[in-house]
């Protein structure tokens, strides 16, 4: 998997991640690399290193197979990531199907060793605290109503900080600002804890609108990278959208646990920007 994310951040190729990344990951790459193109700038090409530091296969006869995986930093003061990865059938190699940077603020519970493997964990598996859909549901009404019962009990974490922060965008009276985040279509790769519990990934996407709603009013996207993808026009007209991919880890405590479910990973990137200037004011 890293010679194959080697050989592709190279040359920012999608097509070189065949093989090696699949699902989510090889999505989200390639979009890092189109901002990464259109900005002249890598910093948008995630870094990490696939240098294990603990690990579990996941514990079934049936394909396709889960495995998960926890990083080495990368460099001193770097986070270490989680990865998931996925094998389709015995002959196939196994592929990374999705990444997370791990908060340092969160504590990663424990899995079994690879040599005694762990349970598969789907959208409706029992012996929870919630299935993964159900935390899934809970968080995405975090993220759209902070401010209610779901916004509370989840704790802060980057995804909601940047959500947060662009809602807090101020346009100056001449524009709104609507942030709305959703599912992905990606569905729910994870595996049984030592306590029974479950870590779960799954994708989140979310859309940042900025409204002209003055007539001859001028408004500006100050985001560099969307900027970048707008080819270089910043303004707004009538509306401009800026959509992200969003790659989800929750630790889920098992039933007899109780507790609450928590974000341990997030990731996201910027996947696309549209300006749509039909949708100008008039007046």
């Amino acid at each position: 998997i890293q010679t194959g994310l080697n050989a592709a951040d190279a040359a920012k190729s999608p097509d070189s991640l065949v093989g090696s990344l699949t699902g989510p990951a090889a999505r989200v790459r390639a979009e890092e690399y189109t901002i990464a193109q259109a900005a002249g700038d890598d910093k948008f090409v995630h870094t990490f290193i696939t240098t294990s530091q603990a690990g579990v296969a996941g514990l079934t006869a049936d394909f396709p197979r889960t495995a998960l995986v926890v990083t080495e930093p990368a460099a001193e003061g770097e986070p270490p990531y989680l990865l998931i990865l996925t094998q389709d059938d015995a002959r196939s190699s196994y592929q990374m199907w999705g990444w997370a940077r791990l908060s340092g603020r969160s504590q990663v519970p424990t899995t079994s060793t690879t040599v005694v493997g762990s349970e598969s964990v789907s959208a409706d598996a029992t012996g929870l605290v919630a299935t993964p859909q159900e935390v899934l549901d809970a968080y995405l009404d975090a993220l759209n109503n902070p401010t209610g019962e779901n916004g509370t009990a989840f704790a802060d974490d980057l995804l909601r900080q940047k959500i947060a922060s662009d809602r807090s965008i101020d346009l100056g009276g001449m524009g709104t600002m609507t942030v709305t985040a959703a599912a992905g279509s990606d569905g729910f790769k994870g595996l049984r804890t030592n306590a029974n519990g479950a870590l779960v990934m799954t994708t989140v996407t979310f859309s940042s609108v900025y409204r002209n709603t003055v007539a001859r009013s001028t408004i500006n996207v100050t985001d560099p990278a969307i900027v970048k993808m707008l080819g270089d026009n910043a303004s707004v007209v009538g509306t401009v959208t800026a959509t992200y991919d969003a790659m989800v880890v929750f630790s889920i405590p098992s039933a007899s646990e109780g507790g609450q479910s928590v974000v341990v990973g997030v990731d996201r990137t910027l996947s696309k920007a549209e300006r749509d200037d039909s949708q100008a004011p008039t007046g």
